[in-house]
């Protein structure tokens, strides 16, 4: 307290506190000022009152306390005691739990309200929660209450109250029968709810052979050992007890499975083992088993897997072995190469380690029938000399072998047929002869076949030709071929033994054998017996397409004759091979962009195939939408338009080359193009406008990078990057970045936008730009500023609620009052009187002020808090003082007093401000706040501040209150601000003269000065002092001196490794208080190349020239880049070694062109040496690679022969392939170019009788007799094989000898002559002459033509005789060809093998037909049929032959002496049919007649026996079967067949019908109906009843049975007959009435129409083909339109009409009208009627046999005649439907008929209306059963 010194008011100077000090006495003097001065003393006492200012307090921060968890609810657990130091209701307290944790249903403690005690309220439980935290709260009673709240932590005491558990009730426990002892086998896992678990817990395990310790490991003990064969499992109970004494428990049961090892190998059982089985060839599809072996493990599983293997020692092995222990025969085994078989049997189980046991497995072979009998030899044959031969006379003996054993290998011999002149010994295989061959009387050949049998089984047999040679005539013919050469022709690649053409050699006899062989060429051709000339190799024609083969025939007289012939064998062309590209063609090319046209070259392929298969198209795989294009027939490839790199920047070009042979080849070649680059793109950015937010004040950094794209490749490429304008920024020129030169200030320029470019530094200058807008970003650097350093209010005490007491105004940075900021109250609002607005600050009061009597003061704070990032808050002190009404207070005369700053040399006593007041009354300034530094101080009655020591400029600014109060009264008051500010002397930051600097670096440079900074920094002292850094760069590069300011390099940087650039940030730094600034710098420090590198060539391939390429023609190029840069990777080319005078360098681009044109002939491989160095600044360097230049041939040589002219002798007549001479030539081009091949020029004069044998070696040969002597050129050309080939010519003058022998001549060489058969041997057939003898002997001989020996040929006179009395249905012509010779007495004989045609001569025999008698097959034939089979049942089919042809082979047959009407015959196919049977029993014999020449000829009879037997319609039993009628039809023997093997009786198949109650019709249906009957063995039918019964009973074997033969699925039903709707008989009876009706009706329009049908007879013939054309018959059998089908006869007894192809005529409506109704009938009932006039010339019929598949057709033959109608015939197999369109039977009386139509075409003239020829109808009567007849 303080006392007003003239007022003598008593002023608080700070806060009473009653609880410090409740009580004060004070004494107080008053003196006055006199002199001495005089005092008053008054004693009085100041009482505090109580204001509720201190909350109750405990004693303890907390509480703790533990109980056990089976204590008892309501026990004490603590007291909790609060005290207050109030006095009075604010001392006085209660207590309350405000929260527990963790949270209950119940709480689990109670409170007292006024003692605190703590009681239990619910039991507890340890296991459940161990602690808990109760909150206590306690509170006085005053206004407003205080409280405070302690923490009472309880902890549960656990007591022993859970058993153990164990982790499962029962344990599976597997464990290895050979684990260890001690071993670890489980650990048991026991659990106890309770605070010590199970520490202290142990196991009980009753057992001897495991144990388990206290902490659960189960394991076996030392005096045990585990066998699962013996003990596999165990179940035990163990214990576990969670304490020694008083302990808890619990069980669980332990389930042992004993696992198995591996300790036992497998056994064999019944030992030994042995097998036998049978020889053969067992495949893995059809094994058979040889025997079983077993085999057992103790142990299990796997352990006891047993795995069998059979090994054999010599590898062979044609046995397996199953996992069962079977053994199989599944290889190919033979008795005959291997008997036994010793097999090592390996038993395996599958454990770990494996193991094994082996035995051995014996398996013998037994044999079997499988080897044949083999003869010593494949044929066998014998000469026999008729003459001398007897019977018994030995001829030959066979012989064969038999590898197998026993009865196997025992061999009987026998001839497959039997022979009347031979027998052979079954024993020991000799043949001798049973004749004397008296009945031979020409050369036969006879040709035995000998089976040799063996007696195995089954039996096993091979045959063996055997020729006899039955020789008469022993004369020599000699041996000549058919001809003097041959030329055949082969295509090449066919396979090995392709027969290439056949040779033959005469001999004149069949006795005489030849031999072929061959004398060139016999590793690619062979020959054999029979002249067939084969291939030994697969030929190929491009090694060679001709071949001269020489053939040899060697005869078998003795001497032996010889003959050769020339064959010509021409290797045709086949398309083989598949053109080939050259690989010297370089496949990688390059093209440049933008060229309308470019021209690629030609890329050709070759094919060495010719003709066609050579001819080769080129075409692309792909020409990318027509860019490229290639000419399909030279190959030159070109661009249709211009490359685009950008688009395609390389092409893989696929050209195919394809031959035009069959089947095509074809051929590829890829072709790399790469499109070589033009700078034709600019730069582009990737985006027009870029935008970066930078924040302020950052140091100088990398803000953004820009990259821009180019199209473009290499140096078109290169990208460099620029600012349009200077700015604040750098751009790197190549890496793009954008860098911050200074910091950024936000308040300076909130956004920044520069222009930047991007450009090719080349030739075009593209470019492009961008625009970059740079955001500064703010940063919160300060919080709010005050408008005032702190706020003062006077309220008077009738201010109302709303009222605004004071107006805070804050500022944040730029932005204006209150923008941005948000004011709240933090602290003096205790009674809540006051709000502000958060966004206007404003004061206002939230209630009416009550009436004071004295002042209140509230001191308010104030924070006002803006909106940056991170928001930054201030606050300010704000009092109001709220005064009675009419109070008045001091009032400042500045709200704040901001005085100027001062310096911080600013001395003690400095002069700052001077508060003052307006006020009525005195007042005192003291400094109530603020100056705690004590750096002012304030006189109390002129309110001048001043400093009262030096001042510390990081402590300011200061802000302090200044207080005035009323002198006479205390409580009215004012307060004011005084904010001092103290000036900082480091004003100013370092300055470099420029903020962005280039330097220059030379790479390679170590610790090398770049450049020296220099900055400047306006302020003195300390804060003038700069030291440098670097702020961003390669420090690891760079350095600089932290005083000097010199950037140094450290290390030395390439260029070529690069960056070519740095960029360096320097920062210079003062050292001012109390904050150090700096100033900053980029350094851009270009890197200067040095030559410090040497060129380096890029891999070059072999290059390849063809020779005489023109000059300047480019053969490649070489590359050798440096790494430099400009004039230091600058390369010039040259050229120092190996290519002599022949190529030279382009020194700028490496090209390698051609100086003079190589030659492949002088050097065709160069091995060039290039020199590349960079010779424009020193040092030079340089280096060196070789290129190898392949030179290709090209055919420019022509072969040169080893002389200019031959000369050579030969006669005149020469052996075939006679050697003439030999040239030779040779080529200097290589390859193909230089491969010869020889030719003779062709002339008309002499080439033609010479060859070259082989094109490739030159040699000369005859191919026939020269035709003249004298002097002979012959010009040959040797030609190579190039393209285009080369040739050249060498003369060859040939002197030719005269040599020709005497060579007789016939003046006729193609004769003809005949001779009738039957002449007998001897007859003279024709007398051969030459022209000339010249009185030489002249000897005949039979060249060729008779080989059977049937003519004999006086060898002197010539005569041609028979020698057999010839036959001319064996052989009707011959052709024999006779050569005449000089007797060999007269002149020695040369054998020239054909070479004079003029002495051969060929007689053309015709062998004249005499009429033989005709003979039947059988001369009986005996038949037994039932009688109630249908008409025209096929009974049986006789056939004769004749042994003529022509008309005298031509057979009618006849059933001679017939007088009743049951059976007929078909007079051409001999088939016998049923007429009428019915109600017939007994045998009726037939006498059939065969005539030959249409019956009018010889004669010949045969007996046929017919048994009727008895039987009804009752016994018939109709078979269902599910296929069509034509394939029963073709199948009726087999089901026959099939029927009778079922049924086990004879079966008849009477009849075969699409429906059974319409037998007409013949639908193609799938449904077939037979009618059968089944007749026993004494010919007694089987009653209906039974056949079907049975039929039933063998239904699934007869349709399995019959699914063989239709070869599908068949179903077989028996159906029922059902009722005719009349008898038979009645229907007979009908029919013959009708008929006769028919008859009568027929004459009468006969007679009547007569007179008018012979005027139109003519005219019908001439329509007849166009009735033809509109008629469609299909069944017509003559499409012929004669006179003889339509004429009238002269005995007016007949008249014919035929009329085919019948078909809605309809010409000209006055032509005639045709009336025909066609019904669906069975084509065995089409009426076909065809009667000729009896006295017409017999004419042999046309057998037409259709298939009977074929549908049916119709055949409508129109005919009257009084007497007769002729009946169908049937000439196809049993119950074919087919009719036989030749129906012709002149002469024959009626036999039986069916109609199904009659149609009577009638034609009235259309000249007159005469009603006499009106159209008759014809009228169709149709029964179900019956006929269909046509009534006319």
């Amino acid at each position: 307290m303080d006392i007003d010194s003239v007022t003598g008011l008593i002023v608080l100077r700070r806060e009473l506190d009653r609880e410090t000090q409740a009580f004060y006495n004070l004494t107080v003097i008053a003196s006055d000022q006199g002199q001495p001065a005089l005092s008053a003393v008054v004693n009085f006492a100041i009482f505090v009152d109580d204001v509720n200012d201190n909350p109750p307090t405990f004693p303890l921060s907390g509480y703790e306390v533990s109980v056990s968890e089976d204590e008892m609810i309501g026990k004490v657990l603590v007291t909790v005691s609060a005290t207050d130091l109030d006095s009075g209701a604010n001392a006085r307290v209660k207590y309350r739990i405000i929260s527990q944790l963790p949270l209950t249903s119940l709480p689990m403690v109670l409170v007292n309200p006024t003692t605190g005690q703590l009681t239990l309220s619910q039991q507890l439980d340890y296991e459940t929660v161990k602690l808990f935290e109760v909150r206590v709260e306690v509170s006085d009673e005053g206004i407003p209450s205080l409280n405070t709240s302690v923490l009472v932590v309880i902890h549960v005491l656990d007591v022993n109250d859970n058993p153990p558990e164990f982790s499962q009730a029962v344990y599976s426990i597997f464990v290895l029968e050979n684990i260890q002892k001690d071993g670890l086998i489980y650990a048991l896992n026991v659990t106890d709810k309770d605070q010590v678990g199970f520490s202290q817990g142990y196991f009980i395990l009753n057992n001897t052979m495991f144990a388990v310790n206290k902490h659960g490991i189960l394991s076996i003990r030392n005096d045990t050992e585990l066998d699962r064969e013996s003990t596999p499992r165990l179940t035990l109970q163990v214990w576990a007890v969670d304490a020694e004494t008083e302990g808890l428990n619990s069980t669980a049961l332990l389930d042992i499975t004993v696992l198995d090892v591996n300790d036992n190998n497998p056994e064999f059982q019944m030992q030994p083992f042995s097998f036998t089985t049978l020889e053969g060839d067992y495949t893995q599809d059809a094994p058979t088993v040889v025997g079983h072996v077993a085999a057992t493990d103790l142990d299990e599983g796997e352990n006891a897997h047993i795995t069998f293997h059979l090994f054999a020692e010599d590898g062979v092995n044609p046995f397996s072995i199953q996992q069962n222990g079977t053994i199989l025969a599944n290889g190919f085994m033979d008795r005959e190469i291997k008997e036994k078989y010793e097999l090592l049997l390996v038993a395996s189980d599958n454990g770990v380690p494996q193991r094994q046991n082996f035995t051995y497995v014996t398996i013998s072979v037994l044999d079997v029938n499988d080897n044949p009998p083999q003869f010593t030899k494949t044929q066998y044959s014998a000469n026999i000399r008729v003459a001398t031969e007897k019977e018994g006379v030995s001829v030959l003996s066979v012989s064969a072998t038999d590898r197998d054993l026993a009865n196997n290998s025992l061999i009987s011999y026998s001839f497959m047929n039997h022979s009347d002149d031979f027998w052979i010994n079954n024993l020991t295989g000799e043949i001798t002869l049973t004749s004397d061959l008296a009945h031979i009387t020409a050369d036969t050949v006879i040709t035995l076949t000998v089976i040799a049998t063996d007696h195995g089984v089954p039996q096993l047999t091979s045959n063996a030709p055997v020729i006899l040679y039955l020789l008469v005539n022993d004369t020599d013919f000699g041996l000549t071929f058919e001809s003097s050469s041959y030329e055949f022709s082969v295509l090449e690649q066919e396979p090995v033994t392709t027969s290439v053409g056949s040779v033959k050699a005469l001999t004149g006899s069949i006795a005489i054998r030849v031999i072929y062989s061959l004398k060139s060429y016999t590793d690619k051709f062979s020959v054999n017996d029979q002249g067939n000339i084969m291939t030994l190799v697969s030929l190929d024609r491009e090694e060679q397409d001709l071949y001269s083969i020489i053939v040899e025939a060697v005869d078998s007289a003795m001497p032996p004759n010889s003959a050769v012939t020339l064959v010509t064998i021409i290797v045709n062309d086949t398309n083989d091979n598949s053109p080939v590209f050259s690989t010297l063609i370089q496949t990688k090319r390059s093209a440049p962009e933008n060229e309308d046209t470019i021209d690629f070259g030609i890329f050709s392929a070759v094919d060495q195939d010719v003709g066609v298969n050579a001819l080769i198209s080129y075409s692309l795989e792909n020409h990318f939408e027509g860019t490229f294009h290639i000419n399909s027939s030279t190959g030159r490839l070109t661009t249709k338009r211009a490359l685009d790199r950008e688009m395609v920047d390389s092409y893989e070009l696929k050209i195919i080359a394809t031959d035009s042979g069959f089947p095509k080849q074809s051929a590829s070649l890829v072709l790399s193009i790469t499109v070589e680059d033009v700078n034709d793109n600019p730069p582009v950015f990737l985006q027009k406008s870029f935008n970066v937010t930078v924040k302020e004040n950052e140091p100088p950094s990398v803000i953004l990078n820009v990259t821009a794209t180019d199209k473009d490749t290499g140096y078109n490429a290169i990208i460099h990057y620029g600012l349009t304008e200077a700015t604040s920024f750098y751009l790197g020129e190549l890496s793009g970045h954008i860098t911050t030169l200074q910091p950024l200030d936000y308040e300076n320029c909130a956004q920044h936008t520069i222009v930047l470019k991007a450009f090719n530094p080349g030739d075009p200058h593209f470019r492009d730009t961008a625009n970059v807008t740079v955001n500064v970003e703010d940063v919160n650097e300060e919080g709010p500023r005050f408008d005032r350093p702190s706020y003062y209010k006077i309220l008077q005490d009738n201010s109302t609620a709303g009222m605004m007491v004071i107006d805070i105004n804050a500022t944040d940075e730029s932005k204006g009052f209150d923008e941005g900021i948000y004011y709240n109250l933090t602290g003096g609002n205790f009674e809540g009187l006051f709000k502000i607005s958060s966004i206007m600050g404003q004061i206002t009061l939230t209630r009416d002020i009550v009436k004071q009597t004295t002042t209140v003061q509230y001191s308010l704070m104030v924070t006002a808090t803006d909106s940056g990032l991170p928001p930054l808050s201030t606050s300010v002190k704000v009092s109001v003082m709220i005064a009675p009404i009419n109070t008045s207070f001091p009032v400042f005369s500045a709200v704040v007093y901001q005085p100027d700053a001062l310096s911080e040399k600013a001395l003690a006593g400095t002069f700052v401000v001077q508060i003052s007041v307006l006020y009525k009354s005195p007042v005192i300034y003291t400094i109530i706040s603020g100056n705690e530094k004590g750096y002012f101080s304030i006189d109390q009655f002129s309110g001048i501040i001043r400093t009262t020591k030096n001042l510390t400029v990081e402590e300011f600014p200061i802000l302090f209150i200044v207080q005035a109060i009323d002198v006479s009264e205390t409580n009215i008051y004012s307060q004011t601000s005084v904010q001092v500010t103290v000036i900082d002397e480091n004003d100013f930051p370092p300055v470099f003269p420029s903020s962005l600097l280039e330097a220059t670096l030379q790479e390679n440079s170590t610790s090398t000065q770049i450049i020296q900074l220099k900055a400047q920094d306006n302020d003195t002292g300390r804060n003038g002092f700069l030291t440098y850094g670097i702020l961003s760069g390669d420090r690891q590069k760079f350095r600089i001196d932290e005083a000097t300011g010199i950037l140094y390099s450290t290390v030395p940087v390439d260029y070529e490794e690069g960056p070519t650039k740095y960029q360096v940030v320097i920062y210079a730094e003062d050292n001012g208080i109390p904050e150090k600034k700096r100033g900053y710098c980029t350094i851009i420090i270009n890197i200067i190349d040095i030559n410090d590198c040497q060129p380096v060539f890029d891999p070059v391939n072999t290059l390849s020239v063809t020779e005489n390429a023109p000059v300047g023609f480019i053969v490649g190029k070489v590359t050798a880049t440096d790494k430099d840069e400009g004039d230091n990777a600058f390369v010039l080319y040259n050229l120092i070694g190996g290519g002599g005078n022949i190529f030279e360098i382009d020194e700028v681009h490496g090209n390698i062109k051609v100086k003079n044109s190589p030659d492949y002939e002088a050097l065709n491989r160069y091995i060039l040496t290039v020199n590349a160095c960079n010779n424009k600044s020193a040092p030079f360097y340089q280096a060196n690679t070789t290129v190898t230049v392949v030179v290709a041939d090209i055919n420019d040589n022509a072969p040169e022969f080893t002389e200019d002219s031959y000369f050579a002798a030969i006669n005149m007549t020469n052996p075939v392939a006679a050697h003439v001479i030999t040239v030779k030539a040779t080529d200097k081009d290589q390859g193909e170019n230089a491969l010869i091949e020889y030719y003779i020029l062709p002339d008309v004069s002499f080439s033609q009788f010479f060859l070259i044998e082989d094109i490739n070696e030159g040699k000369i040969i005859t191919i026939g007799n020269l035709s003249k002597p004298g002097e002979m050129p012959l010009r040959i050309i040797a030609k190579d094989r190039g393209s285009p080939p080369l040739n050249s010519t060498a003369l060859i003058m040939l002197n030719v000898l005269d040599n020709r022998p005497f060579v007789p001549q016939f003046n006729q060489t193609d004769i003809s002559t005949a001779v009738m058969e039957d002449t007998g041997a001897a007859h003279l057939v024709y007398t051969f002459a030459v022209t000339e003898a010249l009185g030489r002997q002249i000897d005949y001989k039979i060249v060729s033509g008779n080989e059977r020996a049937h003519f004999i040929l006086d060898t002197k006179s010539g005569q041609l005789k028979t020698a057999i009395n010839l036959n001319y249905e064996e052989i009707s012509q011959y052709t024999i060809t006779v050569e005449a010779n000089e007797s060999p007495s007269s002149v020695t004989r040369v054998q020239y093998s054909g070479l004079f045609s003029q002495n051969m001569a060929r007689l053309t025999i015709l062998v004249q037909d005499v009429n033989e008698k005709p003979a039947f097959l059988n001369s009986s034939y005996s038949v037994r049929i039932l009688n109630s089979v249908p008409y025209k049942f096929p009974v049986v089919k006789v056939q004769a032959t004749d042994p003529d042809s022509g008309d005298n082979g031509f057979l009618l047959y006849s059933l001679v002496n017939h007088q009743t009407s049951e059976f007929d015959i078909d007079e051409n196919t001999g088939q016998i049919y049923t007429v009428s049977v019915t109600g017939k029993i007994g045998s009726f014999p037939l006498q059939v007649e065969a005539a030959d020449q249409g019956g009018k000829g010889l004669t010949t009879q045969a007996t046929v026996d017919v048994t009727i037997d008895p039987s009804s319609n009752d016994n018939i039993v109709v078979l269902v079967l599910s296929q069509k009628i034509n394939i029963v039809e073709r199948n009726i023997p087999e089901l026959k067949r099939v029927l009778e093997e079922k049924l086990e009786w004879t079966v008849y198949i009477i009849d075969v019908l699409s429906k059974i109650v319409d037998r007409r019709v013949r639908e193609s249906t799938d449904v077939t109906h037979v009618k059968i009957v089944a007749v026993d063995q004494t010919a007694q039918a089987i009653p209906a009843e039974h056949v079907k019964r049975k039929c039933k009973e063998q239904e699934m074997a007869i349709q399995t049975e019959l699914e063989k033969i239709f070869g599908t699925s068949v179903s077989v039903a028996v159906e029922e007959i059902p009722v005719d709707s009349m008898p038979s008989e009645l229907i007979a009876t009908i029919i013959l009435s009708i008929l006769l009706g028919c008859t009568l009706i027929a004459f009468v329009t006969y007679i009547f129409v007569n007179g008018k049908r012979n005027a139109k007879l003519q005219l019908l013939v001439k329509e007849h083909n166009e009735i033809n054309r509109n008629i469609g018959n299909p069944y017509a059998a003559d499409s012929d339109a004669s006179s003889q089908n339509l004429r009238k006869q002269d005995d007016n007894d007949a008249q014919v009409m035929e009329v085919k192809d019948v078909k809605n005529i309809n010409k000209n409506n006055d032509e005639k009208e045709i009336l025909v109704e066609k019904q669906k009938c069975d084509d065995r009932d089409i009426l076909l009627l065809d009667v000729k006039n009896e006295h017409e010339e017999n004419v042999a019929p046309k057998e037409t046999t259709e298939p009977n598949n074929v549908a049916p057709q119709l055949t409508t033959e129109a005919v009257t005649k009084q007497t007769c109608f002729l009946t169908e015939t049937n000439d196809g197999p049993a119950f074919s439907l087919t009719p036989d369109p030749t129906m012709c039977n002149n002469g024959k009386g009626l036999k039986g008929i069916r109609f199904s139509e009659v149609a009577i075409i009638l034609e009235p003239k259309t000249e007159q209306n005469d009603p006499d020829l009106d159209i008759l109808a014809a009228l169709t009567e149709r029964e179900d059963e019956g006929p269909h007849i046509s009534t006319l």
